[in-house]
């Protein structure tokens, strides 16, 4: 359901909007309903996360980076808008960069707070900063995979 409105809800006017909402549609109040602002999507990647886990092996995950992001007092009212996609710095670098999107306002004011800041991600110090749309990490049309473009891809399969 969609309401238009001549300037932004506050807080107070969000929770007499859900308080509407229910009694107009004849919802018991155990029916959850959660008004919100419309919402655009603010690109970041963060620099200086190790590719390789500390006590591993193995990279790193974007489970991983969701989590570690999740857990930390910069991000407690960030939502992601998708998961995390990592890409490794060089060949010969063990480090990354992460490329997110999160759910922010119109004006953008989440990635305002996010810009610039330093975080700890395991023990290594990361930093915030903000990118384009369009950040340069290819993802394969074939096989959905990220860090090669589709002509590049190796997989063997139906192609649209």
């Amino acid at each position: 359901m969609s309401i238009s409105t001549n300037s932004v809800a506050s807080t107070a006017e969000l929770e007499i909007i859900k308080q509407w909402v229910k009694k107009a549609a004849s919802l018991g109040e155990d029916t959850e309903v959660k008004p919100c602002l419309p919402q655009s999507k603010s690109f970041l990647k963060i620099l200086g996360v190790p590719y390789w886990n500390s006590n591993s092996s193995l990279f790193i995950t974007s489970a991983q980076v969701a989590k570690a992001l999740s857990s930390s007092s910069l991000f407690k009212s960030i939502t992601l808008a998708s998961m995390p996609h990592i890409m490794k710095v060089s060949p010969s670098s063990d480090m990354s960069v992460i490329w997110t999107d999160i759910w922010d306002s119109q004006k953008g004011s989440k990635d305002k707070t996010l810009i610039n800041c330093l975080f700890n991600f395991e023990h290594y110090t990361t930093i915030v900063r903000r990118t384009a749309m369009y950040s340069g990490v290819a993802q394969c049309h074939n096989c959905w995979h990220w860090g090669h473009p589709t002509h590049a891809c190796y997989t063997q399969g139906t192609k649209c």
